[in-house]
């Protein structure tokens, strides 16, 4: 039997362990998943979303940059275009650094490669925008000295140049602007991917979590399922139902195992009452049969030494009396033959155990009953393997195998075949179960119905027409004796089998002096 499987505990233990990590892998998802949607919505509304309205701020400014320069040019008189002007060439650094720092927490707060990539080009647009204006300051300058002086062709040139550099920081504000629109609308499309990617794995995840929490259930309800019915099994047994094998289980673990050893515990209560009541009705019987017998026997030997006496008389009698004393005389003798009998059943003594080689005690029964059982046309033959020792008082277990040999026999009215098997064995099929040894005697006769087998071994039972019902429950109450068990099971396709195993001898034990 297997004992490197996983205790029940131990599976029970891992089943709801595995729940445990199902949900634990639910919750880690979702806080994962929570804390992902959090950065990304810290990126468009921290970072992107100030970031785009300086941007479109400083775009939507920029364009004004041209009218007041147009206004300047065409009249220089025109000091409040001008007073504009130079206003907005102060404040615009401002809103350039303001930039500057909200693409710094947008970086910050970047989640992907893309976000980052994005804010690259961002930055990069944003320093070209501070080149040129480090660059228009100059040119400004310039242009208002050729605005007081009123030359007409450097003036020309120097706004010319102005403009080019003002609509280039207009077209990096764009492009900054431009792909940080493409990446907030990227974002947003991704961050509802991701919503509904994260719903589906969540629910997912709690369906897994579920189906195993269900699992683990059904497999504790499964692992435990024997408990009630050995409860129940346990009460019945405690109001005296000692029918068997009724939970046997072929299941490998513990609450397995348990139940057939409980079973087999049944078992040896059974057989122990059986004997018990057994053994109380043989000393009873006993009792009864020696002072039967006791008060037969005397009457009985007087009868016989009468009947003696009265055939010498009537010698000149003629032939029917003489038959008729002689039918008397066998009468007396089988009287006496069964007060023997009963004598023999209630005086049976202790048996007195000594370890002994039963391969030499079968092989010597045979010797002795091989010309009964060829005078009777019967075939006996005696197949014997290497058996341990055993502790027997070898006149009664001779007697008791002499008993099944000739019961053999006679199940044989027309002759037939006898095999006497000796070998080890087990007393069970159970690993833990005594080592022993096994002796078959097995007939080819009629066999014994099976209603019959289960009263073979009851005092005064008998199928034959002139038996006493003695011999088996013999055979049986010195088997027992011995430690041992007698069974009587079907042989096919024909025949009876006599299995008698006894205990294998262990020093200290079995021995009595």
């Amino acid at each position: 039997m297997a004992r490197g499987r996983l205790s029940i505990p131990t599976r029970v233990f891992l089943g709801f362990a595995l729940v445990l990590v199902a949900f634990g892998a639910v919750a880690g998802v979702s806080l994962w998943q929570h804390a992902r949607t959090t950065r990304t919505l810290r990126l468009l509304n921290e970072g992107y979303l100030p970031l785009a309205l300086t941007l479109g701020e400083a775009k939507a400014t920029q364009a004004l940059y041209a009218t007041l320069l147009d206004r300047v040019v065409a009249d220089p008189r025109a000091s409040p275009a001008r007073s504009w002007l130079n206003a907005a060439r102060h404040v615009r650094p401002a809103t350039l650094r303001r930039a500057y720092d909200e693409l710094s927490r947008a970086d910050a707060l970047a989640v992907t490669a893309a976000d980052r990539s994005t804010l690259r080009g961002v930055r990069a647009s944003l320093d070209e925008v501070g080149t040129a204006y480090g660059e228009l300051d100059d040119e400004y300058d310039t242009l208002f000295a050729q605005v007081d002086a009123g030359s007409k062709a450097p003036l020309a040139a120097a706004f010319k140049a102005i403009e080019l550099r003002e609509l280039g920081v207009q077209r990096h504000y764009r492009d900054g602007w431009a792909a940080l629109q493409h990446r907030l609308a990227t974002t947003s499309a991704e961050a509802a991917a991701q919503e509904r990617r994260a719903a589906l794995l969540l629910g997912l995840l709690t369906l897994l979590g579920l189906a195993g929490g269900v699992a683990a259930t059904w497999w504790t309800q499964r692992l435990l399922e024997p408990l009630p019915r050995l409860h129940e099994r346990v009460l019945a047994v405690a109001r005296g139902d000692l029918s068997r094998d009724v939970l046997r289980s072929s299941r490998d673990d513990e609450l397995g195992r348990l139940t057939n050893e409980f079973e087999r515990m049944v078992e040896a209560l059974s057989e122990r009452d059986a004997q018990l009541i057994r053994a109380e009705r043989l000393a009873a019987i006993g009792r009864m049969a020696a002072h039967v017998t006791h008060e037969v026997r005397n009457p009985l030997s007087s009868i016989g030494l009468n009947v003696e006496m009265l055939g010498d008389e009537l010698s000149d009698a003629g032939d029917e009396a003489r038959a008729l004393m002689a039918a008397i005389q066998r009468e007396i003798d089988r009287l006496g033959g069964i007060t023997e009998e009963y004598l023999r059943l209630a005086r049976l003594p202790r048996p007195r155990l000594a370890p002994d080689d039963l391969t030499e005690l079968v092989r010597s029964v045979e010797r002795f009953v091989g010309p009964e059982m060829e005078q009777a046309g019967v075939t006996l033959s005696v197949v014997t393997r290497e058996v341990p020792r055993v502790a027997i008082d070898e006149p009664q277990l001779r007697q008791a195998l002499l008993n099944l040999l000739r019961n053999a026999r006679e199940a044989m009215p027309g002759g037939g075949r006898v095999q006497v098997t000796l070998e080890p064995a087990a007393r069970g099929e159970g690993a833990g179960d005594p080592a022993g040894v096994r002796l078959r005697v097995e007939d080819d006769g009629q066999g014994i119905p099976p209603d019959v087998r289960e009263q073979i071994f009851d005092l005064f039972y008998t199928t034959k027409e002139r038996g006493t019902g003695l011999g088996l429950p013999l055979t049986h109450q010195i088997v027992v004796a011995h430690g041992g068990q007698l069974r009587c099971l079907p042989r096919q396709p024909r025949g009876t089998v006599f299995e008698l195993w006894l205990p294998a001898y262990q020093a200290g034990r079995g021995e009595t002096p």
